[in-house]
């Protein structure tokens, strides 16, 4: 082989070992998830704004990924979700498979976030429904529970709401998860969408598993709320699942931080004493029994948990600031636990 040949092979290999690089690069790490494409917009617009943005690190490399990908002319106007990317290639195939509409919004509700949080977060996005949220749900920690009068008819349509006492809101009812809704939409609108998604989670065995505890299915759902704020893993909230229903059954108070948390908006794991005297049904501290409404909407996880608990000989039980659970059998050994932990 000649030298010029050898050459031209090396500067090709070189060539497509660049051009590789470029697709799989890993992006950069910018502030937001969220992406908008103008209308018309040229893609070298497109590629400078994703280097400026941060969402690529290499506005030459990237640019060569997506002239090799064929997929320049594809591109799509809209915003573009890209959370999640891990290469060039990914971020070339989300712009160019359709965004989402100028007019939606992405809400994201994660397990156990309250109504305050879902509104607070509506509000960010600037979506119309957080004006009117808590006339169709109910305000936090509200009871009785002033609702609009076309709440009573959007229950009607789901038959999981039909053991709810009356005077209860709809926290617990709107199921954890990422929501694309327009920016108009009503609060209704988007309240039906998550109860929707909530009906369409309840699966044949978890609903045998709450039938079989022989408590109502409202109890499952506030105690899953109270399970998603208090500890975290699936063990861990299925041993304290135990823990609580044997309490209650003792005729002995929750005694739940998280309860009072849910009445004061805060989110201390040792709440003050002055907190736990608060006169609210939702203080456990204070009054015995549940809450007369879920604190929080919970995931599929803390609904298992509620309806299916770990039997276990402990009676108390405490989350450090590290999220790591102690477990005790007596009140001495809870109060050296907390003596220990919560310092």
């Amino acid at each position: 082989m000649s030298t010029p040949k050898k050459t031209l092979l090396f500067l090709v290999v070189i060539a497509a070992a660049f051009g590789l690089s470029a697709y799989y690069s890993s992006p950069g790490e910018p502030e937001t998830t969220s992406f908008t494409i103008e209308q018309g917009e040229s893609v070298e617009s497109v590629v400078t704004r994703l280097a400026d943005d941060g969402f690529v690190r290499s506005r030459t490399l990237f640019k060569w990924a997506v002239t090799k990908s064929g997929l320049a002319t594809r591109i799509q106007p809209g915003e573009h979700d890209l959370a999640g990317v891990k290469t060039y290639g990914d971020i070339i195939g989300r712009i160019a498979s359709g965004g989402v509409s100028a007019d939606e919004v992405t809400l994201l509700v994660r397990e156990g976030e309250s109504l305050r949080q879902i509104d607070a977060s509506l509000e960010g996005l600037g979506a119309a429904a957080a004006g009117g949220l808590y006339a169709v749900t109910g305000a936090p920690a509200e009871f009785p529970a002033r609702l609009s009068a076309g709440t009573q008819a959007l229950e009607e349509g789901y038959p999981f709401l039909a053991g709810r006492p009356d005077s209860a809101g709809l926290e617990g009812y709107l199921f954890p998860d990422t929501y694309r809704i327009y920016r108009d939409a009503s609060a209704e609108d988007v309240v039906r969408k998550m109860l929707d998604n909530f009906g369409e989670r309840m699966t044949a065995e978890l609903l045998a598993d709450v039938k079989a505890t022989g408590r109502t299915f409202h109890e499952i759902v506030t105690m899953a709320s109270i399970l998603e704020r208090e500890v975290r893993g699936a063990e861990d909230q299925r041993l304290v699942s135990d823990i609580f229903w044997r309490r209650l059954d003792e005729g002995m108070r929750l005694q739940s931080c998280a309860t009072v948390n849910y009445v004061t908006g805060g989110d201390s794991p040792a709440v003050s004493y002055e907190d736990t005297q608060i006169d609210s049904p939702y203080n456990t501290y204070r009054y015995a029994g549940l809450p007369p409404g879920p604190i929080g909407n919970p995931g599929l996880r803390a609904l298992e948990a509620a309806a299916d608990p770990e039997p276990n000989g402990f009676w108390y039980f405490l989350t450090d600031a590290e999220g790591r659970v102690h477990y005790a059998r007596t009140l001495d050994e809870h109060n050296r636990n907390k003596a220990q932990y919560l310092r």
